[in-house]
């Protein structure tokens, strides 16, 4: 995808644990919003009354989808570290392609909700849908590769995504 660079800068490793934290926020969040579509249709982007819970979904799922922007931009230009040597053929298939997803998958999400919300369009929401799904199945493939990594490979795979390195 990018140069190989020798760790993640400062600014990759903020980026990191603020998209995961947004996540986590769409997820408990994303109810509200299903509930205002349901209840008003698929122009509830044009109701009246928004509520808060709402307007926040749509507000963090614009500043992933710009901080997802800026997250691309310094992979190509700062890189990433190297996969550790020790890891076989078949794990690093694995780790690219579910990088590969979830950096797809966390683009397409704000947009298919943006387009949805704002564009009133069905299929769009539709696809919102099924996105949430296919990102809860590659995060949690993601964060059980890092554990798999740091508790049975034991080698300290997580320290590349944390301050003390």
């Amino acid at each position: 995808m990018a140069r190989t660079s020798s760790a993640y800068t400062r600014t990759q490793i903020i980026l990191h644990w603020a998209i995961a934290l947004l996540i986590l926020l769409q997820f408990l969040d994303s109810d509200a919003i299903s509930a205002m579509i349901r209840d008003v249709g698929i122009t509830a982007s044009s109701a009246t009354e928004i509520s808060l819970a709402v307007r926040l979904h749509v507000f963090v799922g614009i500043t992933t989808l710009l901080l997802m922007v800026l997250r691309l931009v310094l992979r190509f230009t700062a890189g990433a570290p190297a996969l550790p040597e020790d890891e076989t053929p078949v794990m690093k298939i694995i780790a690219h392609a579910t990088h590969y997803t979830l950096y797809i998958a966390l683009f397409l999400m704000p947009v298919s909700g943006l387009v949805g919300w704002f564009g009133q369009i069905e299929n769009a929401l539709a696809g919102h849908s099924l996105i949430k799904v296919v990102l809860l199945v590659f995060v949690a493939l993601h964060i059980s590769g890092a554990l798999y990594h740091q508790f049975v490979l034991k080698n300290n795979l997580i320290k590349r995504m944390t301050f003390r390195q």
